[in-house]
Order: structure tokens, then C-alpha cells, then sequence
């Protein structure tokens, strides 16, 4: 959504709202895919001499870009002669007009006639176009604002398509046409390898958004490999990967040998460990150790291997807890922010600022990362209120977990430490805070 929307793609609504769970309609489909080829100012001045459709007047907000769709061939109406433009349309009805736009023609390619769902939904999902979608693909159902976004995303970094003949010629009553297969566009000029890889070949944002920049040597404020988009001179953001492993609770070295599959040892010098973002002591990934691990209960323990380099990353992020302080609206050129302290002796953090727009009121009891990066260091990803038990203690493992109301809860690691000298509570009522993942974090 932010990278679409900072190249002018996809419009918010005036109140500062995107309504990414909205469902898309058949016009603002079509001025999605003019913004993509044209870009927003010229796709803006498009209009249309006469109605494109019955149902689709010249003075309709979308009349242009259903017109110019329809005139490339990106889109068709329905029989009756309509297009239906407050309509919401499929999965595979959108995609059909992103491989429009990536150059595919749809008539030699099947996109038309009783089959035509099939065969575009097996064309996108073989070039990547529903990539990081949240659950599987369902070409049926509408399309989001949000997965609209992520498609269109997906289609800047997609590789264009031609076709070498295309020529149709009619003998009589028989109509020959001699048309290639689709063949990757070729580019050899200098938007190759300017925003991903050089690779010869013309991708989407290549050819239309060659201002666009993907940096890939960025880390987040934890250390884990990271994207940051740039368009022109402006910084749209900084993007975590996905992670290869991700573990809530103690892992051994070689459990992550054999969850990664590898077959052979990464030495130390190719694996470097972060925790809370500052630099740790590795033990590599060796084969069957079952003495060193790392993690913890409730602490977030990724791990991003590199296989070109066959090296990794591992990064540990504990969680914690601490109260809202006070709250501060935005003023000027300044975010609103609040300001949190920490519940534990162990984090001194007094005053740490986490700038957010979700509103919070003092005395709030939140859960927390903290970042030691220079640069980064403080407080981090701040979000809603713990839950809270409450029930009596009937006992307590030092360090380890406590039993309240008959039911166990282990200790967060960042916590672990502050169960003791309970004594005096058991048969007393006790709250416990829980963090996400249902472990003891106060």
C-alpha cells in the first residue's frame, strides 16, 4: 500500500482513510491500471469523446480510463453492451488486466471465452503476481483495496511480455493468424539493474517507474535484513524480509540446522546473532548441537538465510512491559507520540518516546520492544494492553513460572527473573500479564 501509493497508483479518501478491506470496483480497477502504464498526471487527463460503454456515460469519473482499457484491449465489457463500472470484480477479472498491462494479449493467450479464469489465474500465479498474499489465491472472490495494492506491486516488479508477429491476414472466407508465443521483453538500457537485479530482461517498473529504487543493503532497527523504497527523492519506507525461521521459545542450534535444511555446518564467521539489536556472541549452526541454543519463551528468535552466500542471520526480540506516561498530539513537524517506562529494574527505560497514531492514555500498561542499535536505540513496536489474569497463587517456580487458579503459566524470558519471593503470596490473589504469545511478562 505504501509503495502504490506514493507512485500515485492508488488514491486514500479525503479523511486520511485507505479502506484496505473495502472491495474494488470495476472503474477504479481500470484507473489503477491506466495510473500503472501512463502514470498519475497523464492517466488523470484522459477523457473520453463519446461513451465507451452504454451504462458508462462521458461524464462518468472513470469514462477515460475505461476508455483507454478498453481501446488497449486490457479490459472488455459484458454482452449486453454495459461495463458495469460501480460493480466489484474477481480475482482473476483483475489479474486478467495486469497481464494486460504487462503486455500479454488476451485472445492468443485464452483469457477469453469459457476457460479464460483458468488460464489467467495459472499465467499470475506463475509470474509471482499474488506473491505474499495472506492465504491461498481465490480468483472468484472481490478484490480488496489491499490486495489490489499488493497485486499491483507484485505486476512493478513483474517482466513484460511482446510477441515478435502478430498479423492476422484473410484469404476468401478463411481468416489466418500468425502470432508467437509471448516472449520476455528485452532491455538493454540503462533501467536495468537500477531498481532489481540486472537481468536483460524489461520489468514493469522499469519501463514506467524508473524513479523508483529498491535499496537493498538496509537492516531494521533489530538488525534484520530489510528493504527500504525510495521514489524520486523521497523515502517511502524501510520493510523487514520474511523471515526463513521463526521460533517463540528456546531452540537449539540443532534444530535450526535441521529446519533449514542444510547439509553442511555454517562456521561462525557466516552466522552473526543480534539481540534487542546489538551484536552477540555466535556458535554457527552446527549439525546435531543440542548444547547450544538461543531464544527463549516469549522472545520473537528469527532466522534469514542468505543461500547465495550460504550465511544467516539471527536476530532475538524480547518483549516487555511498561506503562504510557504521557501522550502528545502531533504539533507542527512532529508525529503524535507517547512516552513509555519500563516495569522492569533490569531495562532502565525512562521516558523512551514511540511515535503512533493508535491512541493511548496515561497509566496505560502496554507491551514493548527495545532496540540497543545506534541510531534506533529505545523504545519499539509499542501495541495494545497485555492480558490479565487474575486468581489466586497456589504456587510458584523461581525464575520459571507461576500457578494461579490451577492453571501454570511459564515466565517471559525479559520476566523470568522477577518470579521470586512469592512466598508471602501464595493463597493470595496475584495478576499476571501475559504477553502474545500467553507467556508471564509481568
Amino acid at each position: 500500500v505504501d509503495v502504490i501509493s506514493a507512485l500515485g497508483v492508488v488514491d486514500g479518501y479525503s479523511g486520511g482513510d485507505f479502506k484496505p478491506t473495502d472491495v474494488l470496483t470495476r472503474g477504479a480497477a481500470a484507473k489503477i491500471i491506466c495510473n500503472l502504464i501512463l502514470g498519475p498526471t497523464t492517466a488523470s487527463a484522459l477523457s473520453a469523446s463519446s461513451a465507451p460503454f452504454k451504462d458508462v456515460p462521458v461524464s462518468n469519473t472513470f469514462a477515460g480510463y475505461i476508455t483507454y482499457c478498453a481501446q488497449e484491449k486490457i479490459i472488455n465489457g459484458y454482452s449486453d453492451g454495459t461495463f458495469r463500472p460501480t460493480a466489484t470484480l474477481s480475482g482473476n477479472a483483475f489479474m486478467k488486466m495486469l497481464l494486460g498491462a504487462l503486455g500479454y494479449d488476451a485472445t492468443y493467450e485464452g483469457y477469453t471465452g469459457g476457460n479464460w479464469s483458468i488460464n489467467v489465474a495459472k499465467r499470475a500465479l506463475n509470474i509471482g503476481l499474488a506473491d505474499d498474499l495472506v492465504g491461498d489465491f481465490n480468483g472468484v472472490k472481490a478484490v480488496t483495496r489491499e490486495e489490489a495494492c499488493l497485486y499491483a506491486f507484485n505486476t512493478l516488479k513483474a517482466t513484460m511480455v511482446e510477441y515478435e508477429k502478430n498479423s492476422t491476414v484473410t484469404v476468401g472466407n478463411i481468416t489466418i493468424k500468425d502470432q508467437s508465443s509471448a516472449k520476455d521483453m528485452v532491455n538493454t538500457g540503462k533501467t536495468d539493474g537500477k531498481i532489481f537485479k540486472a537481468d536483460g530482461k524489461m520489468q514493469f517498473a522499469e519501463k514506467y517507474f524508473s524513479d523508483l529504487k529498491k535499496v537493498r543493503s538496509d537492516s531494521d532497527e533489530f538488525e534484520r535484513p530489510a528493504i527500504t523504497w525510495k521514489f524520486k527523492s523521497n523515502t517511502i519506507g524501510t520493510y523487514t524480509d520474511e523471515a526463513d525461521l521463526t521460533y517463540t521459545e528456546e531452540v537449539k542450534l540443532g534444530d535450526i540446522y535441521k529446519d533449514l535444511g542444510l547439509s553442511s555446518n555454517l562456521k561462525k564467521d557466516d552466522v552473526k546473532v543480534y539481540v534487542d539489536g546489538a551484536s552477540a556472541t555466535s556458535n554457527g549452526i552446527v549439525k546435531g548441537d543440542e548444547t547450544n541454543k538461543l531464544g527463549g519463551n516469549g522472545v520473537l528468535t528469527e532466522v534469514f538465510y542468505d543461500s547465495d552466500n550460504d550465511s544467516a542471520i539471527i536476530t532475538l526480540v524480547n518483549t516487555y512491559l511498561g506503562t504510557v506516561t504521557s501522550t502528545h498530539a502531533a504539533s507542527g513537524s512532529r508525529d503524535a507520540y507517547i512516552t513509555v517506562e519500563s516495569k522492569y529494574d533490569t531495562l532502565a527505560v525512562s521516558g523512551g518516546n514511540f511515535d503512533t497514531e493508535e491512541s493511548y492514555d496515561v497509566d496505560d500498561l502496554v507491551l514493548f520492544s527495545y532496540s540497543y542499535k545506534t541510531g534506533d536505540k529505545g523504545v519499539q513496536n509499542v501495541r495494545v494492553a497485555p492480558n490479565a489474569v487474575t486468581g489466586t497463587l497456589s504456587s510458584f517456580t523461581a525464575g520459571k513460572s507461576v500457578t494461579v487458579s490451577d492453571t501454570q503459566y511459564k515466565a517471559n524470558n525479559a520476566n523470568k527473573g522477577e518470579i521470586k519471593d512469592l512466598e508471602n503470596a501464595v493463597d493470595n490473589d496475584l495478576t499476571v500479564y501475559l504477553d502474545e504469545y500467553g507467556y508471564v511478562v509481568y
